[in-house]
Protein backbone atom coordinates (compact mmCIF):
# COMPACT_ATOMS: atom_id res chain seq x y z
CA UNK A 1 0.00 0.00 0.00
CA UNK A 2 1.09 3.79 -0.33
CA UNK A 3 1.00 4.20 2.66
CA UNK A 4 2.85 1.92 3.99
CA UNK A 5 5.45 2.09 1.26
CA UNK A 6 6.11 5.57 2.64
CA UNK A 7 6.04 4.61 6.20
CA UNK A 8 8.85 1.58 5.48
CA UNK A 9 10.50 4.25 3.28
CA UNK A 10 10.83 6.70 6.05
CA UNK A 11 12.07 4.32 8.50
CA UNK A 12 14.88 2.79 5.78
CA UNK A 13 16.17 6.33 5.41
CA UNK A 14 16.22 7.35 8.87
CA UNK A 15 17.70 4.21 10.66
CA UNK A 16 21.42 4.89 12.18
CA UNK A 17 22.41 1.49 10.67
CA UNK A 18 23.13 1.03 7.32
CA UNK A 19 20.20 -1.32 5.20
CA UNK A 20 21.17 -2.52 1.81
CA UNK A 21 19.07 -5.12 -0.23
CA UNK A 22 20.27 -7.42 -2.45
CA UNK A 23 18.70 -9.24 -5.54
CA UNK A 24 19.53 -13.32 -5.72
CA UNK A 25 22.26 -12.22 -8.35
CA UNK A 26 24.26 -10.26 -5.06
CA UNK A 27 23.53 -7.49 -6.89
CA UNK A 28 22.28 -4.03 -4.44
CA UNK A 29 19.03 -2.51 -5.73
CA UNK A 30 18.47 -0.07 -2.52
CA UNK A 31 21.05 1.17 0.03
CA UNK A 32 19.77 4.34 2.97
CA UNK A 33 22.09 7.04 4.15
CA UNK A 34 23.79 5.65 6.58
CA UNK A 35 26.02 3.86 3.70
CA UNK A 36 27.52 7.34 3.59
CA UNK A 37 28.54 8.01 6.99
CA UNK A 38 29.55 4.27 7.93
CA UNK A 39 31.68 3.71 4.53
CA UNK A 40 31.75 6.53 3.03
CA UNK A 41 30.04 5.70 -0.37
CA UNK A 42 26.68 7.38 -1.65
CA UNK A 43 23.68 5.23 -2.07
CA UNK A 44 23.69 5.88 -5.93
CA UNK A 45 27.46 4.70 -6.31
CA UNK A 46 26.70 1.03 -4.87
CA UNK A 47 23.20 0.36 -6.52
CA UNK A 48 23.78 -1.59 -9.53
CA UNK A 49 27.20 -3.09 -8.26
CA UNK A 50 27.53 -6.58 -6.45
CA UNK A 51 27.47 -6.48 -2.30
CA UNK A 52 31.07 -8.28 -1.83
CA UNK A 53 32.61 -4.73 -3.69
CA UNK A 54 31.61 -3.43 0.34
CA UNK A 55 34.10 -6.51 1.77
CA UNK A 56 37.79 -6.77 2.07
CA UNK A 57 39.27 -8.46 -1.14
CA UNK A 58 40.01 -11.74 1.28
CA UNK A 59 36.51 -12.24 1.92
CA UNK A 60 34.32 -11.86 -1.29
CA UNK A 61 35.33 -15.48 -3.21
CA UNK A 62 34.03 -16.64 0.12
CA UNK A 63 30.90 -14.93 0.11
CA UNK A 64 29.85 -15.41 -3.59
CA UNK A 65 30.38 -19.12 -2.99
CA UNK A 66 28.25 -19.13 0.11
CA UNK A 67 25.14 -17.28 -1.38
CA UNK A 68 25.63 -19.55 -4.31
CA UNK A 69 25.20 -22.44 -1.93
CA UNK A 70 22.04 -20.90 -0.08
CA UNK A 71 20.44 -20.32 -3.52
CA UNK A 72 21.05 -23.91 -4.53
CA UNK A 73 20.54 -25.65 -1.78
CA UNK A 74 18.88 -23.73 1.15
CA UNK A 75 21.78 -24.44 3.55
CA UNK A 76 23.45 -21.80 5.64
CA UNK A 77 26.97 -22.18 7.15
CA UNK A 78 26.48 -19.49 9.39
CA UNK A 79 23.68 -17.77 11.65
CA UNK A 80 23.00 -15.40 9.72
CA UNK A 81 21.39 -13.02 12.70
CA UNK A 82 24.93 -12.96 14.27
CA UNK A 83 27.88 -12.62 11.53
CA UNK A 84 30.54 -10.22 12.36
CA UNK A 85 32.51 -8.77 9.14
CA UNK A 86 34.84 -5.80 8.46
CA UNK A 87 33.06 -3.49 5.86
CA UNK A 88 35.66 -1.59 3.46
CA UNK A 89 35.54 1.97 3.32
CA UNK A 90 35.78 3.90 0.33
CA UNK A 91 39.36 4.91 1.37
CA UNK A 92 40.55 1.27 1.63
CA UNK A 93 39.93 1.67 5.48
CA UNK A 94 37.98 -1.68 7.27
CA UNK A 95 35.47 -0.81 9.86
CA UNK A 96 34.50 -4.05 11.98
CA UNK A 97 30.11 -4.87 11.33
CA UNK A 98 27.81 -6.60 13.38
CA UNK A 99 25.21 -7.77 10.61
CA UNK A 100 22.35 -9.97 10.26
CA UNK A 101 20.24 -11.09 7.02
CA UNK A 102 16.85 -11.44 6.10
CA UNK A 103 14.63 -12.88 2.85
CA UNK A 104 11.82 -11.75 1.62
CA UNK A 105 9.84 -12.21 -2.00
CA UNK A 106 8.42 -9.65 -4.70
CA UNK A 107 7.09 -10.11 -7.65
CA UNK A 108 7.90 -14.03 -8.09
CA UNK A 109 11.71 -12.74 -7.13
CA UNK A 110 14.31 -12.97 -4.30
CA UNK A 111 15.93 -10.71 -2.05
CA UNK A 112 17.85 -9.98 0.61
CA UNK A 113 17.57 -7.26 3.30
CA UNK A 114 21.06 -6.79 5.31
CA UNK A 115 21.20 -4.75 8.44
CA UNK A 116 24.88 -3.41 8.74
CA UNK A 117 25.72 -1.90 12.50
CA UNK A 118 28.94 -0.66 13.05
CA UNK A 119 30.69 -1.72 16.08
CA UNK A 120 34.42 0.34 16.08
CA UNK A 121 33.51 1.46 19.15
CA UNK A 122 32.65 -1.82 20.99
CA UNK A 123 35.58 -3.79 19.42
CA UNK A 124 37.76 -0.86 20.26
CA UNK A 125 36.90 -1.19 23.83
CA UNK A 126 36.92 -4.66 23.92
CA UNK A 127 40.68 -4.50 22.29
CA UNK A 128 41.63 -1.78 24.88
CA UNK A 129 40.45 -3.98 28.01
CA UNK A 130 41.68 -7.23 26.43
CA UNK A 131 45.24 -5.72 25.80
CA UNK A 132 45.33 -4.06 29.59
CA UNK A 133 44.73 -7.49 30.68
CA UNK A 134 47.39 -9.01 29.14
CA UNK A 135 50.06 -6.30 29.68
CA UNK A 136 48.85 -6.49 33.38
CA UNK A 137 51.13 -9.31 34.27
CA UNK A 138 54.54 -7.83 32.86
CA UNK A 139 53.58 -4.86 34.47
CA UNK A 140 53.28 -6.20 37.93
CA UNK A 141 56.28 -8.34 37.29
CA UNK A 142 58.55 -5.26 36.69
CA UNK A 143 61.55 -4.99 38.98
CA UNK A 144 65.15 -3.48 38.14
CA UNK A 145 64.81 -4.10 34.32
CA UNK A 146 61.47 -1.71 33.54
CA UNK A 147 63.03 -0.32 30.47
CA UNK A 148 62.57 -3.95 28.99
CA UNK A 149 58.90 -4.37 30.37
CA UNK A 150 57.91 -1.17 28.58
CA UNK A 151 59.79 -2.30 25.41
CA UNK A 152 57.12 -5.20 25.50
CA UNK A 153 54.15 -3.05 26.39
CA UNK A 154 55.49 -0.65 23.57
CA UNK A 155 55.56 -4.29 21.32
CA UNK A 156 51.93 -5.85 22.12
CA UNK A 157 50.03 -2.07 21.36
CA UNK A 158 50.92 -3.15 17.94
CA UNK A 159 48.01 -3.73 16.13
CA UNK A 160 45.34 -3.90 19.26
CA UNK A 161 46.08 -0.39 19.83
CA UNK A 162 47.78 1.69 16.75
CA UNK A 163 49.67 0.94 14.22
CA UNK A 164 53.05 2.98 15.66
CA UNK A 165 53.85 2.76 18.99
CA UNK A 166 56.49 4.62 20.74
CA UNK A 167 57.63 4.95 24.60
CA UNK A 168 60.08 8.30 25.91
CA UNK A 169 60.82 8.29 29.33
CA UNK A 170 63.25 11.02 31.67
CA UNK A 171 66.54 9.26 32.50
CA UNK A 172 69.11 10.05 35.06
CA UNK A 173 69.83 12.53 33.90
CA UNK A 174 67.15 14.62 33.54
CA UNK A 175 66.93 14.19 29.31
CA UNK A 176 64.34 12.87 27.23
CA UNK A 177 65.29 8.97 25.67
CA UNK A 178 63.54 6.81 23.42
CA UNK A 179 63.23 3.44 24.38
CA UNK A 180 61.44 2.01 22.12
CA UNK A 181 59.39 2.49 18.50
CA UNK A 182 57.59 -0.45 17.61
CA UNK A 183 55.49 -0.89 14.01
CA UNK A 184 54.48 -4.24 12.46
CA UNK A 185 56.72 -3.41 9.49
CA UNK A 186 60.78 -3.53 10.28
CA UNK A 187 61.50 -1.04 6.98
CA UNK A 188 59.00 1.58 9.09
CA UNK A 189 60.83 1.33 12.44
CA UNK A 190 64.15 2.06 11.08
CA UNK A 191 62.98 4.75 8.91
CA UNK A 192 61.41 6.67 12.12
CA UNK A 193 64.46 6.12 14.49
CA UNK A 194 66.63 7.54 11.59
CA UNK A 195 63.80 10.77 11.49
CA UNK A 196 64.33 10.90 15.59
CA UNK A 197 67.74 10.83 15.10
CA UNK A 198 68.10 13.66 12.71
CA UNK A 199 65.16 15.78 13.47
CA UNK A 200 64.68 15.11 17.53
CA UNK A 201 62.45 16.53 19.49
CA UNK A 202 62.22 20.37 20.90
CA UNK A 203 62.29 19.60 24.61
CA UNK A 204 60.69 23.23 25.01
CA UNK A 205 58.06 22.63 21.88
CA UNK A 206 54.63 23.38 23.05
CA UNK A 207 53.05 20.37 21.66
CA UNK A 208 53.90 16.33 21.35
CA UNK A 209 55.48 14.59 24.26
CA UNK A 210 57.87 17.54 25.83
CA UNK A 211 54.65 19.36 26.42
CA UNK A 212 52.90 16.00 27.68
CA UNK A 213 56.18 15.45 30.10
CA UNK A 214 56.25 19.28 31.27
CA UNK A 215 52.35 19.57 32.09
CA UNK A 216 51.11 15.82 32.91
CA UNK A 217 48.05 16.23 30.50
CA UNK A 218 47.71 13.93 27.78
CA UNK A 219 47.65 15.28 24.08
CA UNK A 220 44.80 13.99 21.39
CA UNK A 221 44.40 14.37 17.96
CA UNK A 222 41.83 12.70 16.16
CA UNK A 223 42.67 13.99 12.66
CA UNK A 224 46.34 15.13 11.77
CA UNK A 225 45.91 17.16 9.32
CA UNK A 226 48.67 18.10 6.08
CA UNK A 227 48.91 21.95 7.71
CA UNK A 228 50.33 20.10 11.08
CA UNK A 229 52.81 18.47 8.94
CA UNK A 230 54.27 21.71 7.68
CA UNK A 231 54.31 23.58 11.04
CA UNK A 232 56.02 20.57 12.57
CA UNK A 233 59.01 19.88 10.07
CA UNK A 234 62.17 21.60 10.13
CA UNK A 235 62.67 21.37 6.70
CA UNK A 236 61.27 20.26 3.30
CA UNK A 237 63.51 17.06 3.86
CA UNK A 238 61.82 16.28 7.18
CA UNK A 239 58.35 17.11 5.94
CA UNK A 240 58.68 14.38 2.77
CA UNK A 241 59.66 11.94 5.48
CA UNK A 242 57.09 12.40 7.71
CA UNK A 243 54.04 12.32 4.98
CA UNK A 244 55.91 9.06 3.94
CA UNK A 245 54.64 7.48 7.27
CA UNK A 246 50.68 8.19 6.29
CA UNK A 247 49.89 9.57 9.77
CA UNK A 248 46.32 9.73 10.23
CA UNK A 249 45.78 10.60 14.34
CA UNK A 250 47.88 10.04 17.17
CA UNK A 251 47.28 10.26 21.02
CA UNK A 252 50.43 10.66 24.30
CA UNK A 253 49.67 9.63 27.38
CA UNK A 254 51.85 10.95 30.07
CA UNK A 255 53.52 8.16 32.35
CA UNK A 256 52.11 9.55 35.55
CA UNK A 257 52.16 7.90 39.00
CA UNK A 258 52.38 9.20 42.49
CA UNK A 259 52.77 12.81 41.69
CA UNK A 260 55.59 12.28 39.07
CA UNK A 261 55.74 12.28 35.62
CA UNK A 262 58.31 9.73 34.33
CA UNK A 263 58.09 9.89 30.46
CA UNK A 264 55.13 9.19 27.60
CA UNK A 265 53.29 6.90 26.12
CA UNK A 266 52.65 7.79 22.28
CA UNK A 267 50.21 6.14 19.77
CA UNK A 268 49.68 6.37 16.15
CA UNK A 269 47.05 5.61 13.68
CA UNK A 270 48.18 5.19 10.28
CA UNK A 271 47.98 2.73 6.94
CA UNK A 272 44.84 1.09 9.09
CA UNK A 273 42.52 4.10 8.62
CA UNK A 274 41.65 4.32 12.30
CA UNK A 275 41.29 7.33 14.46
CA UNK A 276 41.32 8.02 17.96
CA UNK A 277 38.39 8.99 19.50
CA UNK A 278 37.37 10.93 22.87
CA UNK A 279 36.65 7.38 24.27
CA UNK A 280 40.12 5.88 24.35
CA UNK A 281 42.06 9.11 26.45
CA UNK A 282 40.44 7.19 29.70
CA UNK A 283 42.00 3.62 28.82
CA UNK A 284 45.47 5.15 27.73
CA UNK A 285 45.73 7.14 30.09
CA UNK A 286 44.67 4.11 32.48
CA UNK A 287 48.06 2.56 30.72
CA UNK A 288 50.14 5.24 31.30
CA UNK A 289 49.72 4.87 34.82
CA UNK A 290 50.38 0.95 35.18
CA UNK A 291 53.72 1.73 33.30
CA UNK A 292 54.48 4.73 35.22
CA UNK A 293 54.01 2.28 38.45
CA UNK A 294 56.22 0.06 37.19
CA UNK A 295 59.13 2.86 36.69
CA UNK A 296 58.29 3.83 40.21
CA UNK A 297 58.55 0.13 41.46
CA UNK A 298 61.73 -0.39 39.94
CA UNK A 299 62.90 2.95 41.38
CA UNK A 300 61.68 1.66 45.06
CA UNK A 301 63.27 -1.66 44.06
CA UNK A 302 66.45 -0.37 43.26
CA UNK A 303 66.44 2.26 46.04
CA UNK A 304 65.38 -0.79 48.68
CA UNK A 305 68.76 -2.52 47.64
CA UNK A 306 70.66 0.05 47.51
CA UNK A 307 69.43 0.72 51.48
CA UNK A 308 69.85 -2.72 51.72
CA UNK A 309 73.54 -2.92 51.04
CA UNK A 310 74.01 0.58 52.90
CA UNK A 311 72.44 -1.67 56.05
CA UNK A 312 75.10 -4.46 55.65
CA UNK A 313 77.86 -1.48 55.63
CA UNK A 314 76.69 0.09 58.59
CA UNK A 315 76.19 -3.21 60.14
CA UNK A 316 79.22 -4.01 60.01
CA UNK A 317 80.76 -0.79 60.99
CA UNK A 318 78.63 -1.15 64.19
CA UNK A 319 79.68 -4.23 65.00
CA UNK A 320 83.33 -2.82 64.88
CA UNK A 321 82.43 0.00 66.91
CA UNK A 322 80.38 -2.09 69.55
CA UNK A 323 83.58 -2.58 71.66
CA UNK A 324 84.31 1.20 71.64
CA UNK A 325 80.68 1.89 72.90
CA UNK A 326 80.70 -0.80 75.51
CA UNK A 327 84.09 1.00 76.61
CA UNK A 328 82.21 4.37 76.50
CA UNK A 329 79.33 2.66 79.12
CA UNK A 330 80.66 3.33 81.86
CA UNK A 331 82.30 6.02 80.95
CA UNK A 332 79.25 7.74 80.02
CA UNK A 333 77.38 6.47 83.20
CA UNK A 334 79.96 8.65 85.46
CA UNK A 335 79.04 11.68 83.40
CA UNK A 336 75.11 10.80 84.33
CA UNK A 337 75.52 10.35 87.63
CA UNK A 338 77.14 13.53 87.54
CA UNK A 339 74.30 15.25 85.68
CA UNK A 340 72.38 14.14 88.11
CA UNK A 341 73.80 15.84 91.06
CA UNK A 342 74.07 19.09 89.11
CA UNK A 343 70.49 18.25 88.43
CA UNK A 344 69.59 18.47 91.91
CA UNK A 345 71.87 21.15 92.75
CA UNK A 346 70.03 23.14 90.21
CA UNK A 347 66.61 22.35 91.12
CA UNK A 348 67.82 23.58 94.82
CA UNK A 349 69.09 26.63 93.76
CA UNK A 350 65.96 27.30 91.32
CA UNK A 351 63.85 26.68 94.68
CA UNK A 352 66.28 29.16 96.44
CA UNK A 353 66.06 31.83 93.80
CA UNK A 354 61.90 31.98 93.66
CA UNK A 355 62.27 32.02 97.47
CA UNK A 356 64.64 34.67 97.09
CA UNK A 357 61.95 36.55 94.83
CA UNK A 358 59.42 36.33 96.71
CA UNK A 359 61.52 37.60 99.48
CA UNK A 360 62.04 40.47 97.31
CA UNK A 361 57.89 41.23 96.31
CA UNK A 362 57.68 40.91 100.52
CA UNK A 363 60.39 43.38 101.09
CA UNK A 364 59.69 45.80 98.81
CA UNK A 365 55.79 46.08 99.46
CA UNK A 366 56.76 46.39 103.40
CA UNK A 367 59.22 48.86 102.04
CA UNK A 368 56.72 51.27 100.34
CA UNK A 369 54.73 51.58 103.59
CA UNK A 370 58.22 52.34 105.99
CA UNK A 371 59.89 54.23 103.54
CA UNK A 372 56.75 56.28 102.47
CA UNK A 373 55.62 56.99 106.03
CA UNK A 374 58.69 59.09 107.40
CA UNK A 375 58.97 60.52 104.23
CA UNK A 376 55.73 62.11 104.19
CA UNK A 377 56.19 63.05 107.89
CA UNK A 378 59.50 64.69 107.08
CA UNK A 379 57.04 66.49 104.29
CA UNK A 380 54.57 67.81 106.11
CA UNK A 381 56.90 69.00 109.13
CA UNK A 382 59.03 71.03 106.88
CA UNK A 383 55.56 72.45 105.83
CA UNK A 384 54.85 73.11 109.29
CA UNK A 385 58.51 74.71 109.84
CA UNK A 386 58.07 76.89 106.81
CA UNK A 387 53.92 78.10 107.81
CA UNK A 388 55.94 79.29 111.18
CA UNK A 389 53.91 77.11 113.31
CA UNK A 390 57.13 76.27 115.63
CA UNK A 391 57.87 80.11 115.47
CA UNK A 392 59.71 82.52 112.97
CA UNK A 393 62.43 81.55 110.69
CA UNK A 394 65.09 83.19 108.98
CA UNK A 395 65.49 83.39 105.20
CA UNK A 396 68.72 80.62 105.24
CA UNK A 397 66.86 78.29 107.44
CA UNK A 398 63.67 78.81 104.79
CA UNK A 399 66.53 77.49 102.04
CA UNK A 400 67.99 74.62 104.07
CA UNK A 401 64.06 73.85 104.83
CA UNK A 402 63.90 74.30 100.57
CA UNK A 403 66.89 71.45 100.06
CA UNK A 404 65.04 68.79 102.46
CA UNK A 405 61.96 69.13 100.30
CA UNK A 406 63.65 68.55 97.17
CA UNK A 407 65.63 66.11 98.47
CA UNK A 408 62.36 64.57 99.82
CA UNK A 409 60.72 64.49 96.48
CA UNK A 410 63.99 63.17 94.92
CA UNK A 411 63.96 60.04 97.21
CA UNK A 412 59.92 59.58 97.35
CA UNK A 413 60.20 59.51 93.35
CA UNK A 414 63.56 56.79 93.63
CA UNK A 415 60.80 54.51 95.45
CA UNK A 416 58.22 54.97 93.41
CA UNK A 417 60.32 53.39 90.38
CA UNK A 418 61.67 50.54 92.31
CA UNK A 419 58.16 49.58 93.23
CA UNK A 420 57.21 50.14 89.57
CA UNK A 421 59.91 48.36 88.36
CA UNK A 422 58.94 45.61 90.26
CA UNK A 423 55.76 45.37 89.31
CA UNK A 424 56.56 45.81 85.67
CA UNK A 425 58.96 43.30 86.23
CA UNK A 426 56.49 40.69 87.86
CA UNK A 427 54.03 41.21 84.85
CA UNK A 428 51.55 43.11 87.65
CA UNK A 429 50.65 45.73 85.97
CA UNK A 430 47.22 45.76 84.08
CA UNK A 431 46.04 48.16 81.38
CA UNK A 432 42.83 50.06 80.87
CA UNK A 433 43.04 50.53 76.65
CA UNK A 434 40.63 53.03 75.59
CA UNK A 435 41.17 55.43 72.75
CA UNK A 436 43.30 58.15 74.07
CA UNK A 437 43.95 62.08 71.87
CA UNK A 438 47.62 62.31 71.91
CA UNK A 439 47.39 66.10 71.52
CA UNK A 440 45.56 66.06 75.44
CA UNK A 441 48.01 63.77 77.33
CA UNK A 442 50.94 66.44 75.67
CA UNK A 443 49.56 69.35 77.03
CA UNK A 444 48.67 67.89 80.22
CA UNK A 445 52.13 67.06 80.69
CA UNK A 446 53.29 70.59 79.55
CA UNK A 447 51.92 71.82 82.46
CA UNK A 448 53.73 69.17 84.70
CA UNK A 449 57.05 69.75 83.62
CA UNK A 450 57.09 73.72 82.65
CA UNK A 451 58.85 74.56 86.08
CA UNK A 452 61.18 72.66 85.94
CA UNK A 453 61.75 73.95 82.08
CA UNK A 454 62.09 77.56 83.30
CA UNK A 455 63.97 76.47 86.42
CA UNK A 456 66.85 75.39 83.88
CA UNK A 457 66.38 78.13 80.96
CA UNK A 458 65.55 75.74 78.66
CA UNK A 459 63.51 76.98 75.49
CA UNK A 460 60.57 74.24 75.20
CA UNK A 461 58.87 74.30 71.61
CA UNK A 462 55.87 72.45 71.19
CA UNK A 463 54.13 71.32 67.68
CA UNK A 464 51.02 70.46 67.63
CA UNK A 465 49.54 67.55 66.21
CA UNK A 466 47.37 68.72 63.08
CA UNK A 467 44.50 66.51 63.05
CA UNK A 468 43.96 64.85 66.03
CA UNK A 469 46.00 62.00 66.77
CA UNK A 470 44.36 58.93 68.18
CA UNK A 471 45.55 55.36 69.97
CA UNK A 472 44.53 52.67 71.99
CA UNK A 473 46.39 53.40 74.98
CA UNK A 474 46.14 53.20 78.73
CA UNK A 475 45.68 57.10 79.42
CA UNK A 476 47.67 57.24 82.98
CA UNK A 477 50.80 54.89 81.37
CA UNK A 478 50.99 56.96 78.62
CA UNK A 479 51.10 60.02 81.07
CA UNK A 480 53.78 58.43 82.89
CA UNK A 481 55.68 57.83 79.64
CA UNK A 482 55.81 61.23 78.30
CA UNK A 483 56.35 62.93 81.65
CA UNK A 484 59.39 60.32 81.89
CA UNK A 485 60.72 61.41 78.59
CA UNK A 486 60.56 65.33 78.88
CA UNK A 487 61.70 65.05 82.37
CA UNK A 488 64.83 63.06 81.14
CA UNK A 489 65.43 65.32 77.93
CA UNK A 490 65.65 68.33 80.48
CA UNK A 491 67.54 66.66 83.05
CA UNK A 492 70.13 66.12 80.10
CA UNK A 493 70.17 69.16 78.69
CA UNK A 494 72.36 71.95 79.89
CA UNK A 495 70.87 75.58 80.33
CA UNK A 496 70.19 77.52 77.30
CA UNK A 497 69.08 74.24 75.36
CA UNK A 498 66.22 73.66 73.88
CA UNK A 499 63.34 71.31 73.97
CA UNK A 500 60.36 70.39 71.51
CA UNK A 501 57.76 67.85 71.35
CA UNK A 502 55.64 66.86 68.40
CA UNK A 503 53.12 64.09 67.47
CA UNK A 504 52.06 62.45 64.02
CA UNK A 505 50.43 59.07 62.60
CA UNK A 506 51.95 56.85 60.19
CA UNK A 507 49.27 54.04 58.70
CA UNK A 508 48.78 51.90 61.34
CA UNK A 509 50.61 53.95 64.49
CA UNK A 510 50.65 56.91 66.29
CA UNK A 511 53.57 58.71 67.49
CA UNK A 512 55.03 61.46 70.03
CA UNK A 513 58.56 62.62 69.56
CA UNK A 514 60.81 64.11 72.21
CA UNK A 515 63.63 65.71 71.25
CA UNK A 516 66.73 67.88 73.00
CA UNK A 517 69.78 69.75 72.40
CA UNK A 518 71.24 67.52 75.40
CA UNK A 519 74.46 65.66 75.88
CA UNK A 520 73.34 62.68 73.55
CA UNK A 521 74.42 59.08 73.34
CA UNK A 522 76.80 56.95 72.15
CA UNK A 523 75.92 54.53 69.01
CA UNK A 524 76.91 51.63 71.74
CA UNK A 525 74.57 52.55 74.30
CA UNK A 526 71.32 53.32 72.49
CA UNK A 527 70.02 49.94 73.17
CA UNK A 528 71.54 50.20 76.83
CA UNK A 529 69.84 53.25 77.89
CA UNK A 530 66.52 50.95 78.27
CA UNK A 531 68.15 48.50 80.61
CA UNK A 532 67.30 48.82 84.41
CA UNK A 533 69.66 50.65 86.93
CA UNK A 534 71.61 52.04 83.25
CA UNK A 535 72.50 55.80 83.79
CA UNK A 536 74.49 57.14 81.03
CA UNK A 537 77.20 59.84 82.11
CA UNK A 538 76.91 59.03 85.98
CA UNK A 539 79.17 60.63 88.32
CA UNK A 540 79.27 61.46 91.86
CA UNK A 541 78.47 64.88 91.56
CA UNK A 542 74.64 64.63 89.65
CA UNK A 543 73.12 63.10 92.46
CA UNK A 544 69.74 63.80 91.34
CA UNK A 545 69.97 61.54 87.92
CA UNK A 546 67.99 59.21 89.54
CA UNK A 547 67.88 55.09 90.09
CA UNK A 548 68.16 54.64 86.20
CA UNK A 549 64.91 52.77 85.57
CA UNK A 550 62.64 55.74 83.51
CA UNK A 551 63.43 54.47 80.52
CA UNK A 552 62.93 50.93 81.39
CA UNK A 553 60.10 51.03 82.91
CA UNK A 554 58.75 53.48 80.17
CA UNK A 555 59.63 50.86 77.42
CA UNK A 556 57.82 47.89 79.06
CA UNK A 557 54.90 49.98 79.96
CA UNK A 558 54.56 51.09 75.69
CA UNK A 559 54.94 47.33 74.80
CA UNK A 560 52.64 46.31 77.18
CA UNK A 561 50.18 48.47 75.24
CA UNK A 562 51.18 46.85 71.81
CA UNK A 563 53.85 49.86 71.38
CA UNK A 564 57.44 50.69 71.65
CA UNK A 565 60.17 53.72 72.32
CA UNK A 566 62.63 54.08 69.94
CA UNK A 567 65.34 56.49 70.30
CA UNK A 568 68.25 58.30 67.91
CA UNK A 569 70.67 60.09 69.34
CA UNK A 570 74.53 61.82 67.93
CA UNK A 571 76.80 62.72 71.14
CA UNK A 572 76.88 66.65 72.04
CA UNK A 573 74.32 67.36 69.53
CA UNK A 574 71.33 65.94 71.07
CA UNK A 575 68.33 63.18 71.21
CA UNK A 576 65.05 62.54 69.84
CA UNK A 577 62.97 59.93 71.56
CA UNK A 578 59.90 58.36 69.87
CA UNK A 579 56.62 56.80 71.58
CA UNK A 580 54.58 54.41 68.87
CA UNK A 581 51.25 53.49 70.24
CA UNK A 582 48.80 51.45 67.72
CA UNK A 583 45.85 53.45 66.50
CA UNK A 584 42.33 52.05 68.04
CA UNK A 585 40.55 49.77 65.18
CA UNK A 586 37.76 52.30 64.08
CA UNK A 587 35.47 49.69 62.87
CA UNK A 588 34.77 48.55 66.47
CA UNK A 589 31.95 49.99 68.45
CA UNK A 590 33.51 50.68 71.52
CA UNK A 591 36.48 52.61 69.45
CA UNK A 592 34.44 55.39 68.69
CA UNK A 593 35.88 58.40 69.74
CA UNK A 594 35.60 62.24 69.27
CA UNK A 595 37.16 63.85 66.38
CA UNK A 596 36.89 67.90 67.72
CA UNK A 597 40.41 69.46 68.31
CA UNK A 598 42.19 69.69 71.43
CA UNK A 599 41.30 72.44 73.37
Amino acid sequence: MPDNDARYRSLFDTTPDLVVIMDDRGIVVAANNALHRILGYKPEEIVGTPLNRLMPERYRNQHSAGFKRYLSTGKRNVDWTSIHLPGLTRDGCEVPLAISFGEFEENGRRFFTGILRDVSAEKTAFDRLEFLARVGPELAASSLDYKATLETVARLAVPFLADWSAIDVINADGNLERLAVAHSDPAKVALAEEIALRYPDDPNATYGVPQVIRTGRPEFVPDIPDEFLERAAKDKEHLELARSLGLRSYLIAPLAAQGRVYGALTLVQAESGRRFTEADLPIMEELGRRAALAVHTAGLYKDALEANQMLEEQATELEQQTDEAQALTEELEQQTEELLRSAEHLTRKTEEAAAANVAKSEFLASMSHELRTPLNAIAGYVELLEMGLRGPITDEQRSDLERIRLSQHHLLALINDVLNFAKVDAGRIEYDLTPVQLDLVLKDCEAMVLPQIHRKRISYTYEECGLPVWVAADRDKVQQILLNLLSNAIKFTHEGGSLSASCDQAETTGRVHVTDTGIGIQPDKLEAVFEPFVQINRSLNQPGQGAGLGLAISRSLARGMGGDILVKSEPGVGSTFTLILPMPNMTEPDAEVSTSPAP
